[in-house]
């Protein structure tokens, strides 16, 4: 089986996209976490929780947007 060769082009283009778009798409999540627990007025252990649950999702949702970005430019040739 041939050895797979690794596409710097692409891999910088994943990295720097992963970069970019996970930094927004978390700074939003705690944002959202944020603003909806200071609305509901419900506490800060509430709030936290809300901030923690809504970085989790930022999270997945970056890790699809690599996993996406992956099969668009594929990094291993």
């Amino acid at each position: 089986m041939a050895e797979k060769r690794l596409n710097r082009q692409n891999a910088v283009t994943v990295i720097c996209a992963a970069i970019l778009v996970g930094t927004e798409i978390i700074a939003a999540a705690l944002a959202l976490g944020w603003a909806l627990g200071g609305l509901t007025g419900w506490g800060k252990e509430f709030t936290m929780g809300l901030i923690a649950v809504c970085l989790a999702a930022g999270c997945y949702m970056t890790y699809r947007f690599v996993v996406g970005a992956i099969k668009v430019e594929p990094i291993f040739e």
